[in-house]
């Protein structure tokens, strides 16, 4: 089940307007589970590249490790510029960096493809990044699409009845107050924007302006096959929070007294439900539960 639909739009808004900061100032992802991306190997990355990018293949040197990506930073030109002549030239070094990859059955049950995210290719209304999806074809590969903000950096695959596989991914984002851990899902065949395929979102804010204090977090998640072979995902998380009103006078503000959470959710269809003896705990981080 996803997050409550008025809360997740009020908490993205305020991220949204929070666009001008850059992507060192979101909190660092701390992971909650072992991510399946790989980072990118030249053996497997450049023949992807390359398909995409033709003569615009760059490869680089940032912080001691090779980088691999393509001289253009928009993803968007680089695409329509297979079938028309480019409309600025090529620069000499990386500017859309390949990330990550990962493989898998994200189209049907039968389909090999391949998810390549980058990082600070995109401003923070995107989560500085996005994803581009190649399939194969009759033995070679090629582009299906390449979407802003369906952030693919740290995810594990889930297989659906069918067989076709989604994601299972965390995020983090921060802004106006908030500082967001992020759960959600990615279906390729129906590609969105991260958060709003939200599974459960952790929310933390110190400020009279919203209202108080919250503390929420999530420490980790397990992944277990229950008696029917359907798949348990549980969330151990934190949670406090303390209501103020605006005129609250004291400083510093209290500290909530925090919860200890443990949240199920079970697969359904291509979605997650929250199960209901979870359902309380699921409510305070603002899960719609009906």
């Amino acid at each position: 089940m996803r997050s409550n639909p008025r809360r997740a739009q009020s908490i993205i808004a305020a991220l949204l307007l929070a666009g001008g900061l850059s992507a060192n100032a979101v909190d660092e992802l701390r992971p909650t589970f072992a991510s399946e991306v790989a980072v990118p190997e030249e053996r497997t990355i450049l023949p992807l590249l390359k398909v995409v990018c033709g003569e615009g293949v760059r490869t680089g040197i940032r912080e001691g490790r090779k980088t691999f990506g393509c001289g253009d930073g928009s993803m968007d030109e680089i695409l329509a510029s297979r079938h028309r002549p480019r409309r600025y030239p090529w620069i000499p070094g990386v500017l859309w960096e390949a990330d990550g990859v990962l493989f898998g059955h994200f189209l049907s049950p039968t389909s090999d493809d391949a998810a390549i995210n980058c990082f600070a290719c995109e401003s923070h209304p995107n989560l500085w990044g996005g994803t581009l999806l190649l399939t194969r074809n009759a033995g070679k590969w090629e582009p299906v699409w390449y979407k802003a903000g369906v952030i693919t950096r740290h995810c594990r695959r889930v297989s659906l009845v069918t067989g076709r596989q989604i994601l299972f991914c965390e995020e983090t984002d921060g802004g106006m107050g908030h500082s967001i851990h992020g759960l959600y899902t990615v279906d390729f065949k129906t590609p969105r924007f991260a958060w709003r395929n939200v599974v459960l979102m952790a929310d933390s804010y110190s400020c009279l302006m919203l209202g108080g204090v919250q503390i929420q977090s999530i420490d980790r998640i397990s992944f277990d096959e229950m008696e029917h072979g359907e798949l348990l995902v549980r969330v151990y998380a934190r949670h406090g929070r303390v209501r103020l009103r605006p005129d609250y006078a004291w400083d510093p503000l209290p500290t909530p007294k925090v919860l200890r959470c443990e949240i199920d959710f079970r697969l359904d269809g291509d979605s997650f439900r929250v199960m209901p003896e979870t359902a309380p705990a699921a409510r305070l981080f603002g899960v719609h539960t009906e």
